[in-house]
């Protein structure tokens, strides 16, 4: 690893040998002992000394092994997803009386996505299959006389499937593992019934086509959520081909991809040693989290574009767009509104189209915490991650509203959200108060991270979701200092 501890066991444990012994015979041992025992009882680590490696070192034991292992485990992916994309392309340019048929396509785009989930999953896979099996079957029945109810019905039945397999059928390790799949494939079919049942998708897909689009190959992993004509825009003739273009944006974002994952393992910790001060341990902590977030990110930017996804057609003009994150928006945010945007720009609109705008009805700020707890139940049943959106989805509604009077009533471009070029206010972005101001909310943003983070971290409890005390306990040794700071702006904001 990239840290050294120097510690001599012998010479730590030397002083304590005769108070030890004291104390097993009975008599009184010194505070020193006390102190040691305390801290032994109460699970704390003893004193640590961190040291920074030389560069060569940290390149030899972190990055080399690090990146080694990721395109090992990565491999595979990839090369289904090429062989994918050849096929689509070269069975569309096949004449009429030997071109594939569509049936075949979307067969191909599922088969290949249930063996890149046997490679990363094994057995594990049949949960993901059988929430498409049923789903499926669900839809089809709906179909029938209830096609209008089908998204509200299917989002219900797929909440009860999580929550079955998590509490009861699935064990915790293995859940942990397909969770990340299991929101995807949610998502997706989840969409497709509101889509359905609106009116949007105007037929119900047949099973090929289903499977097609639930278990496509560049998406089934690491997503990104895709609706359902976006799968269907892909196997289009125009635009089955390969182009500098897609070239350039799969390597950038494959590039990418491999720095954060560089960052997030190897150099935060080398440059924010373990025994600092706690806020910027804190802060290193989230940092290192939001670098793993953006490597699965770009990761799934390139097995979706290396698949034929993403591409923009305006007006003829065929270009590779496809963004999951903007990471300069997180780690230098105007606002908390703002980082949660751009945080996963697919997952964003999709709990907007069909989550927020389905529970607005009942308010904006009961539309706001339904769509969190939704979120939270996306990721898992999990103490850490729901107290993390919850509260994101409180502070992020804090600061909208206090951010939003403030504008109104010194008129200036002080809002959550940029504002358009040519609104109304009497002081914009260049006055220098306005930007006294921004800048201080986008340090208050990085403070907030730094807290809702810094509990993402590596220890042996991440392979099966992190615990309420282990959330609390992170919280704690900051003194709950963001919730407080919350508390006080809403306060702020009620009484101005």
């Amino acid at each position: 690893m990239i840290l050294n501890m120097e510690l001599d066991p012998d010479l730590m444990y030397d002083d304590y040998d005769d108070d030890l012994m004291q104390y097993l015979d009975g008599d009184d041992y010194n505070p020193d002992l006390e102190d040691l025992l305390a801290a032994y009882h109460h699970g704390y680590d003893l004193p640590q000394h961190y040291e920074r490696v030389s560069v060569v070192q940290l390149y030899q034991d972190c990055i080399v092994p690090t990146l080694t292992q990721a395109v090992q485990n990565i491999v595979s992916l990839f090369i289904m997803c090429l062989v994918f994309r050849l096929v689509c392309v070269f069975g569309s340019v096949a004449s009429p009386q030997t071109g594939l048929p569509p049936w075949f396509l979307h067969v191909s785009s599922a088969m290949f996505g249930i063996m890149v989930l046997h490679n990363f999953f094994k057995i594990s896979l049949l949960y993901l299959v059988a929430c498409c099996g049923l789903t499926y079957i669900l839809l089809t029945a709906l179909s029938v006389r209830w096609r209008h109810l089908s998204g509200i019905v299917i989002a219900a039945s797929i909440t009860v499937f999580i929550i079955v397999c998590e509490l009861i059928v699935v064990h915790n390790t293995t859940w942990h593992m397909i969770r990340g799949a299991q929101m995807i494939l949610s998502m997706k079919i989840i969409s497709l019934a509101f889509d359905f049942g609106s009116g949007a998708v105007m037929d119900l897909p047949n099973i090929f086509e289903y499977l097609g689009y639930c278990l496509n190959v560049g998406t089934v992993i690491f997503g990104p959520w895709i609706s359902y004509k976006e799968y269907i825009g892909l196997l289009q003739p125009n635009r089955l081909y390969f182009s500098l273009g897609w070239m350039l944006k799969l390597i950038r974002s494959s590039v990418s991809s491999l720095l954060c994952l560089i960052v997030s393992t190897c150099v935060v910790q080398w440059l924010i040693l373990g025994d600092t001060y706690k806020w910027l341990r804190a802060y290193g902590d989230a940092q290192s989290f939001r670098f793993s977030h953006y490597f699965v990110s770009f990761l799934s930017e390139s097995t979706a574009v290396l698949s034929g996804i993403g591409i923009k057609d305006d007006n003829g003009n065929i270009s590779w767009d496809l963004k999951v994150s903007r990471p300069h928006h997180i780690e230098i945010p105007r606002s908390l509104v703002e980082v949660v945007t751009n945080w996963n720009l697919p997952m964003h609109y999709w709990l907007k189209t069909y989550v927020f705008k389905s529970a607005r009805p009942l308010g904006t700020f009961v539309a706001i915490l339904f769509t969190y707890a939704f979120s939270a139940l996306l990721h898992g049943l999990n103490f850490q991650l729901a107290a993390v959106l919850f509260s994101l989805g409180f502070y992020s509604y804090v600061e909208y509203v206090l951010r939003n009077k403030l504008s109104t009533t010194f008129s200036a471009c002080i809002q959550a959200k940029h504002c358009p070029g040519d609104c109304e206010h009497t002081y914009h972005y260049w006055h220098p108060a306005v930007l006294i101001v921004n800048v201080c909310f986008g340090m208050l943003t990085v403070f907030h991270l730094a807290y809702l983070g810094l509990m993402f971290d590596s220890s042996s409890q991440q392979e099966q979701g992190y615990t309420m005390l282990h959330t609390l306990d992170k919280w704690a040794k900051l003194d709950y200092a963001s919730h407080w700071v919350v508390l006080g702006t809403f306060i702020f904001h009620l009484l101005i």
